[in-house]
C-alpha cells in the first residue's frame, strides 16, 4: 500500500510574530515542528506499511525551512517527502493550502490511502483535509481514531461519534484525518535521523504546480483575516487563606460582590 501523509509544520511556542499587513502567521520567525496531530497520521502510516509494504510519502507546504519536519518525519521512518514552497503559495487559506497539496500529490503518483492529522495545533480548523479529498475526488473520512486494513479495494476506519464506537469502510484511493493521541508515535534514533539526511526530497514550486497567481497564496484566499489582537484581560487571581469555612465565607462574599457589578 502506497501511502501519502499531509503533515504541517507549526510554531513550537506561541512566541511567533504577525504580519502586520495580511495578519498572518510569519513562518518563518520561529522554530517550527511536526504538528502533533500529524504524528499519529504518521504513525497510522508506519503500521498499514508494515502490514502491507509498500511506501509512505510525506507533504508539506511552507516556507524553505519546512524540510526540517520533512526530515523529522523520514526520521520516523517515511521514505520520501515533497515540500511546496513558493513565496506565490504564502498567506494561504485553507482552500488555497488544500489545492496545491493535492495536485502535488496527483503529480507525484498514485497513492492507495491519504492520512493527516485531524486538526493543527496553530489553527484547528480541521478542514484541510476534507477539502484535498473533495479535490482529489475520493472518499473521506475525518477524526478517526484508528485505521484497520484487511486487504482488498476498501478500508476500515473506526471513529468516535456520540459516546460510541463506529466502523466506517471505504473504497480505495481514500483519505482520513487521524485523532491526536489516538496512538504512540514512535520516536526516532540517531541512525534513523542520519538515515533521513539521504532520504528523497522533492520541492515543487509553482514552476511545477502550474496553478495561475490568483488562485493560490493570499490572492486565491476567500477568506479573509481583517484583524488580529490579544484578548483583553479583566480576570484577576485572589489567593484565600483560612480554615475551610473562613475560605468558603469568603468566596461567597466575592461572588455577591461581583454581583453587585452587575
Amino acid at each position: 500500500m502506497n501511502i501519502a501523509v499531509l503533515i504541517k509544520q507549526v510554531p513550537v511556542s506561541n512566541d511567533v510574530s504577525v504580519d502586520p499587513e495580511t495578519h498572518a502567521l510569519v513562518r518563518a520567525s520561529s522554530e517550527g515542528m511536526i504538528n502533533p496531530a500529524d504524528l499519529n497520521a504518521i504513525e497510522t502510516a508506519m503500521v498499514l506499511k508494515e502490514q502491507t509494504e509498500g511506501k509512505v510519502v510525506v507533504f508539506t507546504m511552507g516556507p524553505p525551512d519546512a524540510e526540517k519536519s520533512l526530515r523529522d518525519a523520514m526520521a520516523l521512518g517515511c521514505d520520501e517527502s515533497v515540500l511546496l514552497s513558493d513565496r506565490c503559495l504564502g498567506g494561504a487559506d485553507t482552500i488555497a493550502t488544500a489545492k496545491p497539496l493535492a495536485r502535488a500529490i496527483e503529480k507525484y503518483g498514485k497513492f492507495d490511502l491519504i492520512l493527516s492529522g485531524a486538526l493543527s495545533s496553530d489553527g484547528a480548523t480541521g478542514q484541510v483535509g476534507a477539502m484535498v479529498a473533495e479535490y482529489l475526488n475520493v472518499p473521506h473520512v475525518s477524526e478517526v481514531s484508528a485505521v484497520e486494513y484487511a486487504g482488498g479495494e476498501t478500508i476500515q476506519a473506526v471513529k468516535k461519534y456520540q459516546g460510541e464506537e463506529v466502523v466506517i469502510e471505504a473504497e480505495l484511493p481514500a483519505l482520513m484525518t487521524v485523532c491526536f493521541g489516538c496512538n504512540e508515535p514512535r520516536l526516532a534514533t540517531l541512525r534513523t535521523k542520519r538515515a533521513a539526511k539521504n532520504k528523497p526530497l522533492e520541492l515543487y514550486t509553482n514552476a511545477e504546480l502550474q496553478f495561475a497567481e490568483d488562485e493560490i497564496g493570499l490572492l486565491g484566499s476567500p477568506t479573509i483575516v481583517t484583524d488580529s489582537f490579544s484578548p483583553e484581560r479583566t480576570r484577576k487571581a485572589t489567593m484565600l487563606k483560612g480554615t475551610p469555612e473562613e475560605m468558603a465565607a469568603k468566596i461567597r462574599e466575592l461572588i455577591e460582590i461581583e454581583k453587585g457589578k452587575n
